[in-house]
C-alpha cells in the first residue's frame, strides 16, 4: 500500500463515528385517555421526563424518582426491560427505529399505558 492509499484510509477512519459516542432521547410521557383510577394515580411519576440512552452497546432509561435501568436489545434500535415499581408491573420499550422515536410504557396487569414521542 502506498503513502496516498493509507493517507486515504487514515482520512475516512476520521470521519466515522467515535464508538464512544453516546445517544441520548428525551421523553414525556403521556397517559392514554382510557387508563383506570389505579393508573391515573401514578401519572406524576410517568409524565415528568425520562431519558434513553445508548453507549457502547448499552441502553439505559432513567426517570424522576431515581428510575436507572438496563434496557436490552429485541430487535435493531428497539429495546425493552420491564421491572415492578410498587404494585405496578411495567414494560418499557424504547423504539428509535421509527420516526418519530417513541418509548411506551404499560402496566401488564392493569392495562395502563403511557406513551411519549420524540419529535
Amino acid at each position: 500500500m502506498n503513502i496516498t492509499s493509507r493517507l486515504a484510509c487514515i482520512a475516512v477512519v476520521g470521519l466515522l463515528p467515535s464508538g464512544a459516542s453516546a445517544q441520548a432521547v428525551n421523553f414525556w410521557l403521556a397517559a392514554e385517555p382510557g387508563n383506570i383510577q389505579g393508573c391515573i394515580a401514578a401519572d406524576p411519576q410517568f409524565t415528568r421526563e425520562h431519558t434513553f440512552t445508548l453507549k457502547d452497546g448499552e441502553a439505559e432509561i432513567t426517570g424522576p424518582g431515581g428510575l436507572k435501568e438496563k434496557m436490552k436489545p429485541v430487535r435493531p434500535n428497539v429495546y425493552e426491560t420491564t421491572l415492578q415499581q410498587g404494585r405496578l408491573n411495567l414494560h418499557y420499550v424504547a423504539d428509535l427505529s421509527v420516526t418519530p422515536r417513541t418509548l411506551t410504557v404499560t402496566e401488564k396487569s392493569l392495562g395502563c399505558k403511557w406513551t411519549a414521542k420524540k419529535e
